[in-house]
């Protein structure tokens, strides 16, 4: 007889000795979990920080408390991965949820085994991955983020080389931009402003009336999450002395909290803005006092005292008579007797309420609040964290049963642990119950705004975008909200753009309006046109990179214009200026000769400069000259220059400062501008 032996290559027995070798890190050397009690790597359920932990199939229905048979469970060989995953994954954090990385084990177990009937990890490919993009597809809501879950499973099998499948950049088809219109998220990061104001109209009841205690509540812990960028879990860590004010170097009061964030795993101190204060003092002040009877009853129960609790209702009688009916729904605090049976189900399985004395019933009540209280006196897990939560006596929030509810009496000796669901479950829409169909309403639609919601994670992308509008630097909004960098933050800011937008262009430089006005003919002639500078009268030939025009616009007078014989705007342009001198000087001389005025320089030199008009004139009106021609008339070139330089060297001649500089510089430009000239005659 033969032996079969399955075939192995090589590659697949290097990724079972990886797996193992991932499993033997889980299981001997990772520290998460190890000290909870009950908790063992053998048991088919974990007891952890965050609950049990049952290693079923994806799909089984079970209830809550149930324990899955051996059929409802992971096959051995997977059960060991996805417990090695799961510790793995928490990368020595404790406290850190698993739900996701659970879900992800599940769906991939399940796409294993509709694919080979058999849950190999080791075998994971892109086929199975495919087949579990199906099973994702199939689910109602949360597409995207059990995706993610799934893409950081597989990331871990390729990273440790447990399949030898390429999968290191797999990744899942899901994304917001290519969901159906119904898919599309329609949550939006930012809080609904009616929400808002509805909240604020409540808490604003509260300075001038009465408020219930679920009103306070809400209220409340919505003006904190408005002072502070805190998480809505963080709340179970305010102590009453959590709200602090120091002054600052001005002298001015500032108020903080002070309190553990769970996030960051320290203390930490966030300051309030001064809009914000009194409000958040208001919230601590209101909270304080609805929870004073809580405190007091956890003080008590922490004492160990046997005797009933001394509550306001409990009736005068020895402690070991036996109590009437009456009595009974006096001491446990409920009005009617159907309320005291079922409270009395609730606490013995029973709904008798006769035979008992005050010290019986007490160790009853007793044990049930130790019961309902697993982590009494605090009402978290004291060990999940470094530094240990507030007591129920010295916390902010301590609330006795039934304290927040519409329709039932609050219980006088029961207290109730509170999580961060007593907040986010009354600020959510309204819901139909599934097993009776009853709507249970609720804050908004019982206060009278039935179309508004909340999730408490808003208000934190409010206060960061609020920060970042008010001017506030990205690192100290970072700081502020603690979080580990700059980049996270970016994630919290949304501003709108076109608000943006006109706030940066508030800070810009005004544009100058530079649309051209129109212009007169004569206004163009004396603009500055092409590679040559040209006046109305002619060419400039000054050299201007050497220096500056030393003549202050009197071109007419200046040996450097060069004339263009025969240009009739130019001849035009020297009319009209000698018309003008012409008309001033005569009116001045007539002056002069009634006696009104005497004779100046200025007569002298309007005189002067009226015969060099006249002769320019006569240049352009020569029949002997043809029209066209370059001409250079010797001016006067007065210059302080030249009056330094005939200081200094008397020798020159003064007329040997003006040459006949046209043999040298007709270049091209120059005889271009002399035809564009010619060419308006």
């Amino acid at each position: 007889m033969t032996n079969t032996v399955q075939f192995q290559s090589k590659a697949h027995l290097t990724n079972q000795q990886n797996l193992a070798n991932y499993i033997h890190q889980a299981q001997h050397v990772s520290p998460v979990w190890k000290n909870v009690p009950g908790f063992s790597w053998s048991a088919n359920v974990w007891k952890t920080p965050r609950g049990s932990l049952r290693f079923m199939k994806y799909g089984i229905n079970l209830h809550v408390r149930g324990t899955p048979t051996p059929e409802q469970q992971f096959d051995p060989d997977y059960m060991e991965f996805a417990k090695a995953y799961l510790l793995n994954s928490r990368r020595g954090d404790p406290s850190k949820v698993f739900r996701a990385d659970y879900l992800a084990v599940q769906i991939v177990g399940e796409a294993l085994m509709a694919v080979d009937g058999d849950a190999d990890i080791t075998r994971l490919s892109p086929l199975h991955l495919k087949k579990a993009v199906e099973i994702i597809k199939q689910r109602k809501k949360n597409h995207i983020n059990v995706a993610t879950a799934v893409r950081a499973l597989v990331r871990a099998v390729a990273q440790q080389n447990i399949t030898s499948h390429g999968l290191k950049y797999w990744d899942h088809p899901f994304t917001v931009k290519g969901l159906e219109k119904s898919e599309q998220p329609a949550k939006s990061a930012l809080p609904d402003d009616d929400a808002l104001l509805a909240l604020a109209e409540v808490f604003s009841r509260g300075y001038h009336g009465e408020l219930d205690d679920e009103a306070v509540y809400v209220s409340s812990i919505t003006a904190i999450l408005l002072s502070v960028p805190m998480r809505i879990a963080e709340k179970m860590r305010l102590r009453l002395d959590s709200l602090k004010s120091e002054a600052d170097k001005h002298g001015v009061t500032q108020w903080y909290l002070n309190y553990y964030s769970t996030k960051n795993k320290k203390m930490v101190t966030k300051g309030i803005p001064a809009v914000m204060a009194d409000h958040c003092r208001e919230a601590f002040r209101r909270l304080e006092s609805i929870t004073q009877e809580g405190r007091k009853l956890a003080l008590y129960l922490e004492s160990g005292a046997t005797s009933f609790y001394p509550h306001a209702g409990v009736p005068d009688v020895p402690a070991d008579q036996i109590l009437t009916t009456q009595q009974v729904l006096e001491a446990m605090g409920r009005p009617t007797v159907a309320s005291a049976e079922t409270a009395m189900k609730h606490i013995t399985g029973s709904y008798v309420l006769g035979e008992w004395t005050l010290d019986t019933l007490w160790d009853l009540i007793r044990i049930y609040n130790m019961r309902i209280n697993p982590f009494f006196p605090y009402q978290v897990d004291p060990d999940l964290y470094a530094v240990k939560p507030p007591k129920m006596s010295e916390s902010l929030l301590c609330f006795q049963r039934y304290q927040l509810a519409e329709r039932k009496a609050t219980s006088p000796v029961i207290i109730a642990p509170t999580n961060q669901h007593f907040y986010s479950t009354r600020v959510s829409p309204s819901k139909a119950s599934s097993v009776n169909g009853k709507v249970y309403e609720s804050f908004f639609s019982r206060h009278g705004y039935p179309d508004s919601s909340l999730r408490s994670h808003q208000l934190r992308h409010f206060l960061n975008t609020a920060a970042k509008e008010a001017g506030q630097s990205m690192e100290i909004i970072t700081h502020w909200s603690g979080r580990a960098s700059v980049k996270q933050t970016r994630d919290y800011i949304h501003q709108d753009p076109a608000r943006e937008a006109r706030k940066l262009s508030e800070h810009l430089i005004p544009i100058a309006d530079v649309t051209p006005e129109p212009i007169t003919a004569a206004e163009y002639d004396v603009r500055k046109k092409g590679a040559i500078i040209t006046t109305r009268y002619g060419i400039c030939m000054h050299p201007w990179t050497t220096s500056a025009c030393q003549k202050s616009g009197d071109c007419l007078n200046c040996s450097e214009l060069l004339h263009c014989k025969g240009h009739k705007n130019s001849l035009q342009a020297v009319k009209v200026e000698r018309d003008h001198v012409a008309e001033n000087l005569e009116a001045t001389l007539q002056e002069i000769e009634a006696g009104n005025r005497p004779a100046t320089r200025w007569v002298d030199t309007h005189t002067r400069y009226l015969e060099r008009l006249n002769q320019i004139v006569a240049m352009h009106e020569n029949p002997d000259i043809p029209d066209g021609s370059p001409v250079l008339m010797k001016g006067k070139d007065f210059t302080h220059a030249k009056r330094i330089l005939a200081k200094k060297h008397p020798q020159l001649d003064k007329d040997s400062v003006v040459t006949d500089i046209l043999d040298d510089i007709y270049d091209d430009d120059l005889r271009l501008c002399l035809d564009e000239m010619m060419g308006k005659k």
